[in-house]
C-alpha cells in the first residue's frame, strides 16, 4: 500500500519556505539600510564640522576687516597731522623769509620762496603717496600670509590621505610649476638688485651730505656740528636715521625750537620711504611666490584625493557587476 503526500502539507511547506525567504530578504535590506544610515550620519557630522570651520573663517575675516578699518583710520589721522605740519612749515618759511629780507645774503645761496614751497609741497605729496602705497603693500602681505596659512593647513590635511600611483598629467603640472617658480625667482632677484642699487645711491647721498656746506638757515648751522662726525655711515645707520626722521615728522613734534621742516629732511624722509617700499615689494613677491607654490600643491593633492575617491567609488560597482 503506497502513501501519497497530502496536498495541504505541500502547500504549507511552500508557504513556510516563502516566508522564510521573505524574512531573510527583509533582514538583509534592514542591514543595508542601517549601513546607509550610519554613512549618512557620518557625512552629516563631516558637513557640520565644515560648517563650523566656515563660520570660524568668516569670523576671522570679519575681525581682519575691522583691524584694517582701524589701521585705515589711523593712517587718515596721520595724513591730517602731516597736512597740519605742512601748513605750519609754510608759515615758518614765510616768517623766516620775511625776517631775513633786511639782511645781507649771498646771491648764489638765495632760494625763491614760491619755488621752495612748491618743491616742499611736491615732496610732501609724494611722501603721502608712498605712505599709502606702503599701507596697501602691508595689507596685501597680511592677506598673503593668511592665504599661505590656509593653504598650509589644507596641505597638512591632504597629506593625511594615503598616496596613490602617479599620473602623467601631474608631471606636466609639476613642470609648469617649476617654470613659474623660476620666473618668480628671476623677478625676485631683479627686485633685490634694484634694492641694492638704491641702497648704494643712498649711501653715496649720505656721504655727499656730510661734506656739503651749510647754505640755508641758522638752525642748519647749529646742526652741522653734529653731522661732521658721520663720514663713515653705512646703509643700516642711514636707515635708522631715516626711521628717526620719519617718526619725528609723522608721530610728534620735532626737537628744534621753531619745529620747521626743511627740504633736506623731506628728501631724507622720501628716500627712506622709497627704500622701505622696495623692501615691502620684495617681501610681497616672496609671499606671492609662496602663495603660488601652496596653491599648486593644494591643487595637486586635491586632484589626487578626487582620483582616489573616484577609484574607491568605482571598485564597489565593479564588484557588484560580475
Amino acid at each position: 500500500m503506497t502513501c501519497f503526500p497530502h496536498p495541504e502539507a505541500d502547500a504549507e511547506t511552500v508557504t513556510f519556505k516563502s516566508c522564510h525567504f521573505e524574512i531573510h530578504r527583509l533582514r538583509t535590506e534592514n542591514r543595508l539600510l542601517r549601513q546607509r544610515i550610519d554613512y549618512l550620519e557620518a557625512e552629516s557630522a563631516a558637513l557640520a564640522d565644515r560648517l563650523v570651520k566656515g563660520q570660524v573663517n568668516l569670523a576671522q575675516e570679519a575681525e581682519n576687516s575691522i583691524n584694517i578699518a582701524h589701521e585705515l583710520s589711523k593712517l587718515r589721522d596721520i595724513n591730517s597731522d602731516a597736512h597740519r605740519k605742512l601748513e605750519q612749515a609754510y608759515d615758518t618759511i614765510r616768517e623766516l623769509s620775511c625776517s631775513r629780507q633786511g639782511g645781507v645774503l649771498d646771491a648764489a645761496v638765495q632760494v625763491d620762496d614760491t619755488s621752495m614751497i612748491e618743491h616742499i609741497h611736491s615732496l610732501q605729496q609724494e611722501l603721502i603717496e608712498s605712505h599709502n602705497r606702503q599701507a596697501d603693500h602691508e595689507n596685501t602681505i597680511r592677506e598673503c600670509k593668511i592665504r599661505i596659512s590656509e593653504l598650509e593647513a589644507a596641505n597638512k590635511r591632504l597629506r593625511e590621505h594615503e598616496p596613490f600611483e602617479g599620473v602623467a598629467g601631474l608631471q606636466e603640472e609639476l613642470i609648469s610649476v617649476k617654470m613659474r617658480e623660476a620666473e618668480s625667482n628671476l623677478a625676485l632677484k631683479e627686485m633685490r638688485q634694484r634694492l641694492a642699487e638704491l641702497e648704494q645711491h643712498w649711501a653715496k647721498y649720505v656721504h655727499m651730505r656730510t661734506f656739503e656746506p651749510n647754505v640755508t638757515t641758522t638752525e642748519n648751522d647749529s646742526n652741522s656740528n653734529d653731522s661732521g662726525n658721520s663720514t663713515s655711515l653705512s646703509v643700516n645707520s642711514a636707515r635708522a636715521r631715516l626711521a628717526k626722521i620719519t617718526a619725528s615728522f609723522i608721530g610728534g613734534s620735532s626737537e628744534g625750537d621753531d619745529g620747521c621742516v626743511t627740504i633736506r629732511e623731506l628728501e631724507d624722509q622720501l628716500m627712506g620711504v622709497r627704500i622701505k617700499e622696495v623692501d615691502n615689494l620684495a617681501e610681497l613677491k616672496e609671499m606671492r611666490q609662496k602663495k603660488a607654490e601652496g596653491w599648486t600643491q593644494n591643487q595637486l593633492r586635491g586632484t589626487s584625493v578626487c582620483e582616489a575617491d573616484d577609484d574607491s567609488n568605482i571598485r564597489p560597482i565593479a564588484r557588484k557587476t560580475p
